[in-house]
């Protein structure tokens, strides 16, 4: 009794640290370098964003003087000093500092929607390095196998040769056949190591094939295409990340037109003046002396010409736009295509799939009855052979039909960016 109750909790603590399909892709997106990086960039966009701002904001500055020199006169002192204290304010520069900041929000926008599609692609890439190393433990399986039925073989006809039954040269063909399946084994073996080291490095974590859980990615419903496609030109990160530079360069255009516009400005200004290190009043003895004093400024300033550089940076964002439209254009394209080909992909594979099944289960039926045959002399050692092959074959193309699919369905859905 306690025997059984200590497979049940090492079953439970087994499954407990399973690794499924879904935990691979949140270990991925938690861990991702590359995430990490696209956030500094937001973070580092938004900080611009804040600098940006800082241009409604007023300007306050203290300032402090202080001379000394070997001659006095009726203008000059041996001594000065100047306390200042100084408020700028912009009351208009021609709406540059509010399309400057527009464009600098479009431009934090636009890391947004890359980090978007980041996520996405990391998404599908380690929901296809699962099932790559699913598959590949599949055909190693399968190689086992081959390898067994083989060595079974080899040891029949081993058996036959030596009672004469059969040629020497059957049974080497057979130690031949056995040979080359095992070096198939030992790639089938590399290949599950290579999909293991590339997932592992993926999810940043070790693991255990033994705990690794079969995934069933599958559609629930049939996809329409034209549907899918409003769906994948909607959500697609990569067409909204090319909009928010469009939008972008579009304010910058505003912002380059600030230059037909005026500039005003106002200054404040607190000046405190001594003819000592201490600024405390400043005396010219019997001529007087001067006291604190209160200044402020307006400003207005406007450009007449500046050698055609307003016009050369618009013809800049203007030429700009348009290579962004023709990229929206390759792109939208290229989401359909991607869309055609995930779509034709499911619909293979799925067909695939059901022929898979049923020349597996033949093939399994025709090498029983082929290898019946043999020790019974019935059939060759050739015909035993191309059993072995088709059965091997038909579990490989059912494994590979099964995961294309599931492939076909990650692709879909990061086409879709679901």
């Amino acid at each position: 009794m306690k025997s059984k109750l200590l497979i049940l909790s090492l079953l439970t603590i087994s499954n407990i640290y399973a690794l499924n399909m879904q935990e691979a892709v949140e270990s991925a997106l938690e861990k991702s370098h590359l995430l990490s990086s696209k956030q500094s960039k937001i973070e580092a966009s938004r900080a611009n964003e804040d600098l940006l701002f800082g241009a409604y904001k007023p300007n306050l500055s203290l300032g402090y003087q202080y001379s000394t020199r070997d001659f006095e006169n009726f203008m000059k002192k041996k001594k000065e000093s100047l306390f200042n204290v100084s408020l700028d304010y912009n009351l208009f520069n021609g709406f540059y500092d509010k399309y400057n900041l527009k464009s600098q929000e479009s431009l934090t926008k636009s890391e947004e929607y890359l980090k978007d599609a980041s996520i996405a692609d990391l998404k599908q890439q380690t929901q296809n390095s699962y099932l790559s190393l699913l598959q590949a433990l599949k055909v190693q399986k399968v190689q086992d196998e081959a390898v067994t039925l083989l060595t079974n073989q080899l040891k029949d006809s081993q058996n036959l040769y030596k009672q004469g039954i059969i040629a020497k040269s059957k049974y080497l063909k057979v130690k031949v056949e056995l040979q080359s399946s095992r070096q198939d084994k030992l790639k089938a073996d590399s290949d599950v190591i290579d999909m293991k080291n590339a997932l592992s490095s993926m999810i940043h974590q070790n693991i255990v094939l033994s705990e690794l859980q079969e995934s069933n990615l599958m559609l629930s419903q049939t996809v329409n295409f034209e549907d899918s496609l409003k769906q994948s030109l909607d959500t697609r990160s990569e067409l909204k990340y090319l909009e928010a530079l469009k939008e972008s360069q579009e304010a910058n255009i505003k912002a380059v037109n600030s230059t037909y516009y005026p500039k005003v400005g106002l200054a404040l200004d607190y000046n405190k003046y001594g003819d000592e290190f201490i600024p405390d009043n400043f005396s010219y003895g019997d001529l007087g002396s001067i006291d604190d004093e209160m200044m402020g400024t307006l400003s207005l300033s406007y450009d007449l010409y500046s050698g055609g550089k307003a016009k050369n940076q618009k013809l800049i964002h203007k030429h700009t736009i348009m290579s962004i439209n023709e990229d929206i254009k390759s792109t939208r394209q290229d989401i359909k295509l991607q869309l055609q080909q995930a779509l034709e992909k499911i619909k293979v594979s799925k067909g695939q799939i059901d022929v898979a099944k049923l020349s597996i289960s033949e093939a399994k039926e025709h090498y029983r009855m082929t290898n019946s045959r043999f020790k019974q002399q019935l059939d060759s050692t050739t015909d035993l052979l191309d059993a072995r092959l088709l059965r091997t074959k038909a579990e490989n193309n059912l494994y590979q039909a099964q995961y294309d699919y599931q492939k076909a369905v990650a692709n879909l859905w990061r086409v879709m960016e679901r």
